[in-house]
Formats: C-alpha cells, structure tokens, sequence
C-alpha cells in the first residue's frame, strides 16, 4: 500500500502515465496543465485522510526500484452508480507503458477489488474514457460491463467517459486471480 512517503514518487508516476495514455485523446494543453507538484499535494491530501471504510487506499506496483502502476479504490462517489448497488470505486488505475503486457494492471485490480471485499463492498465501478480503446478491453476481459456514460466538460475539451462495473466483486477477484 502506498503511504504518505510515496506521494512525490506516485504524483511524478501518474504525471508520467498520463502522458503515455492520453496523448491523442485529450487536448495537448490538458496534458501540458499537469504538474508533478499538483499531483503530489492531491496525493498527500487523499493518503492523509483519516482510515475509514470508505477511505481512498492505494496499492503501488514497484518494479526496477520504481512505481510501476498504482490503483486507487474507496467507497463509490457517483451517486447513481451507488443507487443501483455499485457501492465501491476504483479511482483510478495506471501502469506505465515500459511495464505494461506483466499482468501488473490485473494485480492491481485484484487488489483493489479484494481490498473493497474486505471493507464490506460488494460491487464496484469505475470510469474511463471512452477513446481509451486499450483501457476499454483490458476492463471487458476481466469481466466488467458498461453501466453508465457522462460527458466532463472542461474548459479545453469535452470529455466523453463510460462507466465500467462489476455487480459481483467476488467475481473478478476470482478471474484476476487466474
């Protein structure tokens, strides 16, 4: 799990993979905006939040003495989602593309979805951009359904996101444990 100490590693990781994944499918001003400070302070604030059951917890991937990918997951912050039983999250999951094709990104989400099981989730979704062919497949592979589209406007883009969700958590801990 990643920890207070690992804030400045993971922002400059999340800066980087942001780069690598959405060049091409976000304007370059977006990408341009975002800064490894930013991400740190965002990250610092998150993991210093207080250990509740619905807390945001990150998992860090370290490989060659550096973070690899990182997942994040919590309780579910879009209320619709939660309405219809998705009452877990997965914030946020990244693996830079030099560790990609290790089954790291399918470790990561076994440890999410295990760790939303342990904290008495039972269902979890998560979002992605729609344009994210890559991001799209790895979800369906490993069992999830769209449940939802929303449009995130931005000052420089429209951004178009599907929901992705597993009503059975049970379920892709099993499959991602394969």
């Amino acid at each position: 799990m990643g920890t207070l100490a690992d804030a400045r590693a993971l922002a400059s990781m999340h800066v980087a993979s942001w780069h690598e994944t959405y060049a091409g499918m976000v304007p370059p001003e977006m990408l341009a905006s975002l800064s490894v400070d930013g991400r740190a302070a965002t990250w610092t604030r998150i993991m210093s939040e207080p250990a509740t059951s619905g807390a945001t917890i990150v998992y860090l991937a370290e490989l060659e003495n550096r973070i690899a990918g990182f997942g994040s997951c919590g309780a579910q912050r879009t209320e619709t989602l939660r309405e219809r039983g998705y009452d877990g999250e997965i914030s946020a999951i990244y693996v830079l593309e030099a560790f990609q094709r290790r089954s790291i990104g399918t470790r990561l989400l076994f440890a999410l979805a295990s760790d939303l099981l342990r904290r008495g989730f039972g269902a979890a979704s998560l979002w992605v951009l729609r344009d994210n062919a890559r991001a799209r497949r790895f979800y369906e592979r490993l069992g999830a359904r769209v449940l939802a589209e929303r449009e995130d406007v931005r000052k420089d883009a429209v951004l178009v996101e599907l929901a992705y969700g597993w009503m059975h958590l049970t379920e892709l801990a099993r499959i991602a444990a394969r």
